[in-house]
């Protein structure tokens, strides 16, 4: 993708901005966050525990991801071998 489509791409995502109390982003025209503004306390810790959880499944599945390119990569250096 060139740099000129990127930006074109990023120019048409809505502006978000960061909720103070559970720190996920949310579209500005919205007036509060749709993630925890329906929440309370206990689901608002219950929320970040999840979310928190998924970046780390994310992560793994990121490093299974750069291993498993590593290992394709090495596969085809050696058969040029």
């Amino acid at each position: 993708m060139s740099v000129g489509m990127s930006l074109a791409m990023k120019a048409k995502q809505p502006k978000q901005k960061r909720c103070h109390r559970c720190d996920l982003y949310y579209p500005e025209s919205l007036d509060a966050c749709d993630h925890c503004s329906q929440l309370n306390d206990a689901q608002l810790v219950e929320l970040k525990a999840q979310h928190q959880a998924t970046l780390q499944d994310n992560s793994t599945f990121g490093k299974y991801l750069l291993f498993g390119a590593v290992v394709i990569g090495l596969l085809l250096l050696l058969s040029f071998l």
